[in-house]
């Protein structure tokens, strides 16, 4: 279930985003163990008026490639987990050439079963017992 929305300065390529989409992709498939099946990406990108950030913050410098990654998954996963999950994105996403280590912003939030709806109105995660797999 997760839902990612990479915020973004206007002006990266397609294969400039596939590379974004992908890297988060396989950080949330070998972390928290979602199926590939299971992607809903929204990538927001904005004109420099609208995308303002400081130049740096904590140590680290931020360039107009900045990333702001908000991810929301199902709550259960301990911290470990999503430690995890940030090195990874970050990882990926610097091996992947789209981005410096210090240019990955991202914020979890957990929310519970019943508080998405997969479709036809239904809470299909809050009706099953959580499953092994977060597929």
């Amino acid at each position: 279930m997760p839902l990612v929305k990479v915020s973004l300065l206007k002006g990266r390529s397609t294969e400039e985003k596939d590379s974004v989409a992908a890297s988060i992709q396989t950080a949330l498939v070998s972390t928290l163990d979602v199926s590939d099946a299971n992607r809903y990406q929204l990538f927001n990108e904005y004109d420099g008026e609208s995308f303002r950030h400081t130049s740096g913050y904590l140590g680290l410098t931020y360039t107009d490639k900045l990333l702001i990654i908000e991810i929301t998954i199902r709550e259960g996963d301990d911290d470990d987990h999503k430690k995890s999950l940030l090195a990874e994105i970050n990882r990926n996403l610097v091996a992947a050439g789209v981005v410096a280590e210090d240019d990955v912003f991202v914020l979890i939030t957990e929310i519970g079963d019943a508080n998405v709806s997969f479709g036809k109105g239904l809470a299909q995660r809050a009706t099953t017992s959580r499953p092994e797999s977060r597929a």
